[in-house]
């Protein structure tokens, strides 16, 4: 009786950490395979974008060229940002702190943050001269849209 308890037991937390491992892997492949910017067209953000904006084919071409080089340049400041976060931390993991240190490397984080907002709007705007005054209703639309939905996100209503 003792030994099919056991077997059971054992069998129960080897599954469990098999799922554990392969929710951790899962994970992981999703935070380091980002979704490719030159394929716009398959993300169904983008998709669902173009579909309610009904933009014209010559319109979805050049959105797509020039999204390409901003998602670049967003990554490249996503990657910067976590680069300096991690010597943060690393600041704050030694015994005696180095407060200037810690003090520019987040003076560093902000202003690559701050110059990530400012091209985001300016790749809005220049998305916004690309469409008539109806896609650009709509655009403005969708985005005060979604910033409503990622602001309840982060914030929930108090109960």
């Amino acid at each position: 009786m003792k030994n099919k308890f056991f077997k059971f037991v054992l069998i129960l937390s080897l599954l469990l950490n098999f799922s554990f491992l392969g929710a951790v892997g899962y994970t992981h492949y999703k935070r380091s395979h980002p979704p490719v910017a030159a394929s716009l067209s398959s993300d169904p953000r983008t998709s669902y974008l173009f579909q309610e904006l009904s933009l014209k084919p010559e319109q979805l071409k050049l959105f797509q060229q020039k999204a390409s080089s901003f998602h670049d340049l967003l990554s490249k400041n996503r990657q910067e940002v976590g680069q300096l976060r991690k010597s943060l931390i690393g600041f704050l993991r030694a015994d005696n702190l180095d407060q200037r240190a810690i003090d520019a490397t987040i003076t560093q984080i902000n202003s690559r943050q701050q110059d990530t907002q400012k091209m985001v709007v300016a790749h809005m705007l220049e998305f916004k001269s690309l469409l008539n005054k109806d896609q650009q209703k709509k655009f403005l639309d969708l985005v005060e849209g979604a910033m409503a939905k990622r602001n309840e996100v982060a914030s929930p209503a108090c109960p």
